[in-house]
């Protein structure tokens, strides 16, 4: 079922074949589109999103993720909430501090800062339901960038000619009380191909190109006649 919660904007992108490398690196992330969040909208810095980057192919979603600080002391966890999912389990979620709840399934990342100086960077693990599913060692040195992949299968948006409709969800903030959603007030809405509407605008076109020929043709038929 779809899940709509308004009022928001959502930011759409196309997707195409993915150069994406899940190393720690984000040269790779420079073309992509992007979404910010506000600075200071969380009082622990370490919880405050800045920045999602996001791409789709028919399997994975892509993301990479800035925060405002780091806390290296403390692992980097917060979950990436899928409100179009059509399996997974759900779970009550209030975007934007709403009193209505929506429910939807959500993937757990967590990053575990070990003091590792090398290129590889630091492990960030994807989880579902309780299960570890992905692991990479896709974390920046400076411990306020990650990338990572979540397998679209677990939520039954796999494959072409699909939308994938998200948001990202800080831990709760133990000084307020509050949680950090990105984007604010909206959700992030990528395709990996097109949808419904798409094909059926693109089938309309033909039609009445094709009726538009067959009037065109009749009427050149009937002038050459005269």
């Amino acid at each position: 079922m779809f899940i709509f919660i308004s009022p928001m904007r959502s930011f759409a992108a196309n997707s195409s074949a993915s150069d994406i490398i899940l190393d720690g690196n984000f040269d790779d992330w420079s073309d992509k589109p992007f979404v910010s969040d506000a600075k200071h909208d969380e009082k622990s810095p370490w919880l405050d999103f800045l920045e999602v980057r996001y791409f789709a192919d028919n399997q994975y979603l892509y993301l990479k993720v800035e925060r405002l600080s780091a806390n290296k002391s403390e692992p980097w966890h917060f979950n990436v909430v899928v409100l179009n999912a059509v399996s997974g389990q759900k779970q009550i979620q209030y975007p934007f501090g709403q009193s209505k709840p929506v429910y939807a399934p959500q993937f757990d990342i967590n990053t575990e800062y070990n003091g590792n100086k090398s290129n590889s960077g630091d492990v960030v693990t994807v989880s579902f339901n309780g299960e570890n599913i992905e692991s990479t060692f896709s974390a920046s040195n400076n411990g306020k960038e990650i990338e990572f992949k979540i397998p679209l299968s677990q939520v039954g948006l796999d494959g072409l000619n699909k939308e994938i409709q998200f948001m990202l969800k800080s831990d709760i903030d133990s000084k307020t009380g509050q949680t950090d959603w990105a984007p604010e007030g909206r959700s992030i809405i990528i395709t990996t191909g097109p949808t419904f509407w798409q094909l059926s605008s693109i089938f309309s076109f033909i039609v009445v190109s094709f009726i538009a020929y067959g009037i065109y043709r009749k009427r050149n038929e009937k002038e050459q006649t005269l």
